[in-house]
């Protein structure tokens, strides 16, 4: 039986990625080396991961990122004053640059499909806020989302302070974050959403490892405020998802 992150870690503070205990298990071994070659990675460009569970403070750090004009206002599904969330169902990976202040960070929310498809509750906007305004809407064709059921989690709201950028902190947060969500639910899938402009330029598999996407948008979501985007709709199956973690081991291992 797993041993969920939720039984193990407390929810006052943010921990720092290093420490977090992974569970015993055959799967053990490559998550810890996982999280030592993501942590060593993030080092490397002077940043430390922490997992936080206070999604509030998420929402401090969006508010002046927007307000410096380096951030768009985070996606309403991991605001907390969009949606209610708490430490079973949403988390955030903030990474500290050495001056001590947050530089990076990217949420991870958990969804419950196991009863309806990841689409309808996009459509339906509850993926998006508890209560909708009347201008939000979201559209969605994509057959992949219409047809898929689990548990998943979308890793979003993605941003590096400007003077970070540059340093692949994105990729790397990206799996430092997915790996959270495992350790804390062990979703069926991991979902995600790209701008057209960006799908092959950052979303291509050899920057981000093997995934599913539509060949064309399937997806317009309408946020009041914002523009209305077309996107494409991913997915990481379980196995791609631990198949992206082995993959620099085995090109170590081949390598010796």
């Amino acid at each position: 039986m797993e041993t969920r992150m939720d039984s193990i870690l407390p929810h006052s503070a943010a921990v720092p990625l290093a420490s977090l205990p992974v569970p015993a298990g055959p799967l053990g071994g490559l998550i810890a080396a996982a999280r030592d070659r993501l942590v060593a990675q993030a080092g490397a460009a002077g940043v430390t991961l922490h997992l936080d569970t206070s999604m509030w403070s998420l929402a401090a750090v969006n508010d002046a990122a927007v307000a410096a004009g380096s951030w768009e206002p985070m996606l309403p599904a991991c605001d907390p004053r969009q949606r209610r969330l708490h430490p079973g169902n949403a988390a955030w990976l903030t990474g500290i640059g050495r001056d001590g202040t947050v530089v990076t960070a990217q949420a991870i929310v958990l969804y419950d499909c196991r009863d309806r498809s990841v689409g309808s509750i996009f459509q339906d906007l509850s993926a998006l806020y508890d209560q909708p305004p009347a201008e939000a809407w979201c559209e969605v064709t994509s057959p992949l989302a219409l047809s898929m059921r689990g548990r998943v989690a979308w890793a979003l709201a993605g941003w590096t302070r400007p003077d970070h950028r540059g340093r692949a902190l994105f990729p790397i947060c990206h799996r430092a974050t997915k790996l959270v969500g495992w350790l804390r639910w062990q979703p069926d899938a991991f979902i995600g959403f790209s701008d057209p402009e960006l799908a092959e330029r950052v979303w291509n598999e050899g920057y981000m490892g093997t995934r599913l996407m539509d060949p064309v948008p399937g997806v317009t979501f309408n946020q009041p405020g914002l523009r209305a985007l077309p996107m494409h709709f991913m997915a990481w199956t379980r196995a791609m998802f631990l198949g992206d973690l082995a993959e620099p081991l085995v090109d170590l291992a081949e390598a010796a």
